[in-house]
């Protein structure tokens, strides 16, 4: 039997690999560094611009951002939003008019994304490009996600400058309480990418292991990192965390706190229970909700909610740490364990 799920899932790798092939020709970093809409948007852009990436499913999550930002004094107007559908362009611009949106159309990314499916990891490597593509144009920037709560303006509270040696600037796993082991790892929602020759030679290293196996962008990073072939450095948790902050004792709060680890949908719903949604039924941005959400960040006093998702992620953290811990099979395990992660996706 284990031999069985073995070569079933080798398969099942082989022909995932060969739909994201083939999805790569819709979004391929040649196509994209030509695309004249796109260059003049990013010469208009300062250096360390920051970039988000959508589709119509996560339009309201990025509202939500928008919501939480709109007091930042220039964070909209740094920002560069990259939609794959004209529908996400027209309801971004319906409630913020002056947005810089670009659109590449991608029909292949319009599905909702569901964890490691095709579209799922067509995302990831379509991001890769994208990044890829936007070195070309020479000016460094922040990749960032919706799914984030801010405390504060992140763009003025950190200074890349310090970083000028680095080929990438990464958030990481976890807060300031994680396990020593599982910090310095790459989490893979909020980073900083430079432009010169070897940070473009790192996204050119990892954009040819993303098509040749079956593995997300941020288990790749840390592979590099770990193993030092390029020179990482990691943003400071007293500005970036994890959700697991709020799971902590929840002192020294982030400036930014990254909310994934729902894998089973209504991240909306999450994130209402932990008065991190600031919007109304009509998707209004309403400004006491964010004052509470951030007023809640300093005290805090954020609702630890525990979904069966979350539960499900911290279990396997911790096995990850366990499994680390192990004298050699660790060493080796910390390094390439994301080779081999999806395997449980499918067992």
């Amino acid at each position: 039997i284990p031999i069985s799920l073995i070569v079933n899932n080798i398969y099942q790798n082989y022909n995932n690999l060969k739909v994201l092939r083939k999805n790569e020709a819709e979004f391929h970093w040649s196509h994209i560094i030509q695309y004249e809409e796109l260059r003049m948007a990013v010469s208009k852009l300062p250096d360390g611009y920051g970039v988000m990436l959508l589709n119509r499913h996560a339009v309201k999550m990025t509202l939500n951002w928008l919501c939480n930002t709109k007091s930042f004094v220039g964070v909209h107007q740094k920002m560069l939003f990259l939609v794959m559908d004209k529908y996400s362009e027209d309801a971004l611009r319906k409630v913020y008019p002056r947005l810089n949106i670009v659109i590449w159309l991608a029909p292949v990314l319009q599905k909702t994304f569901r964890p490691y499916d095709t579209t799922y990891m067509s995302f990831f490597l379509m991001r890769t490009n994208m990044i890829h593509a936007l070195q070309k144009l020479g000016k460094p920037f922040w990749m960032l996600q919706a799914d984030t709560v801010w405390r504060d303006n992140f763009f003025n509270l950190i200074s890349t400058d310090d970083y000028k040696k680095s080929d990438i600037l990464l958030d990481q796993q976890g807060y300031e309480g994680t396990a020593p082991i599982r910090k310095r790892t790459m989490n893979g929602a909020n980073f900083y990418v430079p432009v010169k020759s070897t940070s473009q030679s790192l996204v050119e290293s990892w954009l040819s292991w993303q098509k040749s196996v079956y593995i997300t962008d941020p288990d790749l990073v840390k592979m590099f990192c770990l193993r030092e072939d390029y020179l990482c450095d990691f943003i400071p948790y007293s500005l970036v965390t994890g959700w697991e902050w709020i799971y902590g004792d929840q002192k020294n709060p982030p400036i930014m706190i990254q909310m994934d680890g729902e894998t089973g949908g209504n991240k909306e719903k999450v994130l209402e229970k932990y008065n991190f949604w600031f919007l109304d039924r009509n998707d209004r941005c309403k400004p006491d909700k964010v004052s509470k959400g951030v007023m809640q960040m300093n005290e805090g006093t954020v609702p630890r909610v525990m979904t069966q998702s979350k539960n499900r992620e911290q279990f396997y953290l911790k096995l990850g740490e366990i499994l680390n811990q192990i004298p050699v099979f660790g060493h080796y395990s910390s390094i390439y364990g994301g080779l081999t992660s999806l395997y449980l996706q499918f067992f």
